[in-house]
């Protein structure tokens, strides 16, 4: 059957025509201006999708870089610090340890000698204060403020002061003193009477100047307070009865002084004031704060574990802590509450629970409730706020490196009252107590405590060490993780340039074509529309 095929036809299938091949060559022209073979969602959807999810994981393992980059830059000035820098101070401390223990120098030498070890304690505190990009990077979360500061310290040989109990029945090793004031130099305080302190009435001495002279002072009968210079020392109580009604409170006994000291140093109670130094940042001791929203007055609760997070926990039934048996329903969160995961569990009696947990375990204990009301009430919630000192940097997915440290756990010190790196009394690698000791055995002409002090620093020489051994271990992970963080970003820039970049070989191929093709319907267009019957007529 024939078509009758009118001009208008011709003339709009003609351009129909153009229009097609001018609409592709234009878009292979925007392809090369751009060098994209994608340039509008239109033109792929799933190379669209493909190069979006691409794009993501770039930025991505661009940040995981930026992280392992900065966590770098923190563990090697860490490194740099405890490995090289640190590590030189000791072997100049333990020479200067060594010369000062000689029973042949005297006491102006041993003088001296204290002179530059305070020096070098001053150089212990800075360096331990060091910052990175502004950031105490010894001082734990608390990087806004410097690790430490200098304060004072006591120091004595009495070994019935080497333990003590206080009135609440905690055991302090060492005792927990309080000393109020500052002091340019160390000082000695002598008791030249015997008896109890906070009980009797006492008399003392106190020098500046290793005993060359001397100031009295006296203690009077329930005071336990000692002044020397403006420095304040409030002794605490040694033991306390709880049997009795009320309470009996044992203060240290002293002993006085019965000759002139020397360079071993060691007559009657003697107390050293000291400098040493006070931590201000934070730590990652358990166990964790815990905060009871909701609950009956006097519940108490304790969490055991490790949690990296906040951990918000809620009783979503009533439940009673002195009934055995009985079932009821619990959730946690991690997420602020956003998210609830929900949990079953079953009373055990005699007031207390224990509810397990991601990382650890939750008790509550209602014996001390008010009232001896022992139901928690629905809808009481925990919260589980653990001890977080570390910065944690993430280098890879899922994957964090701490990049700072808890300075006390490294250089020691003071922190809460009381010595830190305290083992059982044992305070020989607490490196600024051991410094601190060695200044005033130097200023005060104590060539036994000098002695002692040189074998003090190889220990606490070693925890040094160890601190750098493990953040040179760090770094390790880190440096591998930048390669691996290198190889992935390639392969992830050479899977989007697939999916979204042109070839720019096959692109002038094909516009060639498609200018050939333009080309050519152009010209057999303009031939079709030049035939007319009238040519024939």
């Amino acid at each position: 059957m024939s078509v009758r095929i009118t001009q208008r036809t011709m003339y709009g299938s003609m351009v129909g025509q153009m229009q097609k091949n001018l609409a592709a060559y234009m878009e292979s022209n925007e392809q090369g201006s751009t060098q994209k073979k994608i340039n509008r969602p239109s033109d792929d959807p799933a190379g669209t999708y493909r190069v979006l999810m691409s794009r993501d994981e770039i930025n991505a393992t661009t940040q995981y870089q930026s992280n392992a980059d900065t966590a770098t830059g923190w563990l090697q000035l860490a490194d740099s610090i405890l490995g090289s820098r640190v590590s030189e101070l000791f072997q100049e401390l333990e020479q200067l340890a060594q010369q000062a223990s000689n029973t042949e120098m005297t006491a102006e030498n041993r003088k001296q000698i204290g002179f530059r070890v305070k020096e070098i304690f001053g150089s212990l505190i800075n360096l331990a204060n060091t910052e990175f990009e502004g950031k105490s990077i010894f001082a734990g979360h608390k990087y806004d403020v410097n690790a430490f500061e200098e304060g004072l310290a006591l120091t004595t040989w009495d070994k019935d002061w080497q333990s003590v109990t206080d009135a609440s029945g905690v055991e302090w090793k060492p005792p927990q003193y309080v000393i109020e004031g500052a002091s340019e130099s160390s000082m000695m305080i002598q008791f030249t009477s015997d008896g109890e302190v906070g009980a009797d009435a006492l008399t003392y001495r106190w020098s500046k100047d290793g005993g060359k002279t001397w100031n009295d002072a006296a203690l009077a009968a329930g005071d336990s307070t000692l002044v020397a210079d403006g420095v304040r020392v409030t002794l605490p109580p040694k033991s306390v009865n709880n049997g009795t009604a009320p309470p009996t409170v044992t203060g240290l006994t002293v002993k006085a002084a019965a000759t002139e000291l020397g360079p071993g140093a060691e007559n009657g109670t003697l107390l050293y004031i000291r400098p040493t130094a006070v931590y201000q940042g934070d730590d990652k001791d358990p166990p964790p704060e815990m905060t009871i929203m909701g609950g009956q007055p006097g519940l108490a609760s304790q969490a055991s574990g490790v949690f990296k997070k906040n951990m918000l926990v809620r009783m979503d039934t009533a439940t009673d802590l002195n009934s055995a048996g009985r079932d009821f329903t619990y959730s946690y969160s991690s997420d602020g509450g956003s998210t609830w995961v929900t949990a079953q569990g079953q009373t055990t009696g005699g007031g207390t629970l224990r509810l397990p947990l991601p990382g650890g375990y939750m008790d509550l204990d209602a014996n001390g409730a008010a009232g001896g009301v022992s139901t928690v009430p629905a809808g009481a919630q925990i919260l589980i706020h653990p001890s977080r000192a570390e910065l944690d940097f993430e280098i890879m997915k899922d994957t964090y490196i701490p990049a700072n440290s808890v300075g006390k756990d490294i250089f020691g010190g003071y922190y809460q009252g009381r010595p830190a790196l305290n083992k059982d009394g044992d305070l020989s690698s607490n490196l600024f107590e051991v410094v601190g000791n060695l200044v005033a055995y130097c200023e005060n002409n104590n060539a036994t405590g000098c002695g002692q002090v040189l074998a003090d620093l190889k220990k606490a020489h070693e925890v040094i060490l160890t601190e750098a051994d493990r953040i040179g271990g760090l770094e390790n992970r880190v440096e591998m993780a930048r390669d691996v963080l290198s190889f992935q970003k390639l392969d992830q820039q050479e899977r989007l340039s697939y999916t979204e970049d042109i070839d720019l070989t096959e692109l002038l191929t094909k516009l060639t074509r498609q200018q050939l093709t333009y080309s050519t319907v152009l010209k057999s267009s303009s031939m079709i529309m030049q035939l007319s019957l009238a040519n024939y007529i």
